[in-house]
């Protein structure tokens, strides 16, 4: 499921930056993203916010604000953030209590001009999105969908080893057409050199 994930956050991109080469402004692309859904309680988790900017004319006095469930903020400031240059604001935190570490968005805020107030605003997605696209409408995304998993450790390696199957899974089922032809071309072979092997004992 990952790699489509990331196929899919590689077509936004660029989706998001043809279309913003038709504008002169800037336009701030924000991204928040999470080191693992699932988190063992009283272990670390690591947030990730990238600033980009995708328009024609640098972003003036960018700050990036996150604010997390105990009321607390993280941010990071850049004085300018000219076309195709990103910002990232990282940082961890230490969910403690079993459930559901409720995430919300990023707000980015920036202005036009260099001395101007910092009016315009831009906001990151929401954490697990993309999985509740990939898993479709009919599916009940509430469970999941803007949080991290706090679990137990039995849990956590429960998941994690399906994982590691899920992935051997895929592996082979890639594998299996890559070498299809291979083992084609290697059948025809043996039956060429036994053709060759008979007509050598007929003489």
């Amino acid at each position: 499921m990952r790699w489509v994930i990331v196929v899919f956050a590689l077509f936004a991109f660029m989706a998001v930056g043809s279309l913003a080469q038709l504008d002169t402004l800037p336009f701030l692309f924000v991204s928040k993203s999470v080191s693992d859904d699932y988190v063992v309680a009283g272990n670390s988790v690591e947030f990730t916010v990238t600033v980009y900017n995708y328009g024609q004319s640098p972003a003036m006095d960018v700050t990036v604000t996150d604010i997390l469930v105990d009321g607390t903020t993280r941010t990071k400031r850049v004085e300018m953030l000219s076309f195709g240059e990103s910002a990232v604001l990282k940082y961890t935190v230490i969910p403690k209590e079993l459930g559901n570490y409720v995430v919300g968005v990023a707000e980015v805020t920036y202005a036009l001009e260099k001395g101007k107030p910092a009016t315009h605003r831009a906001y990151s997605n929401v954490i697990r999105e993309s999985n509740a696209h990939f898993l479709g409408e009919k599916y009940d995304d509430e469970s999941f969908r803007g949080v991290v998993s706090v679990v137990t450790r039995e849990r956590y390696d429960r998941l994690h080893k399906r994982y590691v199957r899920e992935i051997v899974a895929y592996s082979i089922l890639c594998v299996i057409p890559a070498l299809f032809p291979f083992f084609v071309y290697r059948a025809e072979q043996n039956q060429v050199e036994l053709l060759i092997r008979r007509s050598k004992l007929n003489k």
